[in-house]
C-alpha cells in the first residue's frame, strides 16, 4: 500500500534509513542519520517531489519509500526509492515502483524517467530492469554517507505505446 508520509513516519524513517546498509545505497542521505535529517526530509524534500510510503496491506507502519524527484526545466523526473532490510528480496519494491512509474506517464504526462543504481546494488539495478528501464552509461554519483563519489549504472524509462 501506498500513502504520503507524515509526522508519525519520523521514528520509523530514522531506524530504517539510519542503517548503514541502507543508507550507503543512497545518494542524498547521510549516515549517521538522525531526527533532523528526517524532519528535513519530511518538510522539504516530501513538500516539493512526488514521494509516498510504502506499508505492508492492513498496516499502516512504513517500511520504505518510493517517489519521484522532478527534473527542472524538462518534463521528467528521477525514481528513487529505499526499503528496510527486513523486506528485501521480496518483490515489495518492484511493485510499488511499478505503481509510481505508471503514476509519472499516465498522471503527470512525463516523456520518460531516469533512474540510478550504486554498482553494488545489484538489487536495485534488477529492479529496475524488472520495470525495463534501460542501461544509458556509467557515472560516479556523489553518495553522501559514504562522503565520496561512488560508481553507478545510470537507466532511463520511456513511456510505453
Amino acid at each position: 500500500m501506498l500513502r504520503r508520509p507524515n509526522e508519525g513516519d519520523l521514528g520509523t524513517i530514522v531506524c530504517i534509513v539510519g542503517d548503514w546498509e541502507v543508507a550507503r545505497r543512497l545518494a542524498r542521505v547521510p549516515h549517521p542519520y538522525n531526527l533532523h535529517d528526517a524532519r528535513f526530509f519530511l518538510e522539504q524534500v516530501v513538500s516539493s517531489e512526488w514521494v509516498w510510503t510504502i506499508t505492508m496491506q492492513g498496516s499502516d507502519e512504513l517500511i520504505g519509500v518510493v517517489g519521484l524527484t522532478p527534473e527542472e526545466g524538462a518534463n521528467t523526473a528521477e525514481l528513487g526509492y529505499w526499503l528496510s532490510r527486513a523486506h528485501w528480496g521480496r518483490g515489495i519494491m518492484t511493485e510499488a515502483a511499478r505503481a509510481i512509474v505508471s503514476y509519472g506517464f499516465d498522471r503527470l504526462g512525463l516523456i520518460y524517467i531516469t533512474s540510478g543504481y550504486f554498482e553494488d546494488n545489484s538489487a536495485s539495478g534488477r529492479v529496475l530492469e524488472k520495470l525495463g528501464f534501460l542501461e544509458t552509461g556509467r557515472a560516479a554519483r556523489p553518495c553522501l554517507a559514504a562522503g565520496c563519489d561512488v560508481p553507478s549504472v545510470e537507466m532511463s524509462l520511456l513511456p510505453l505505446d
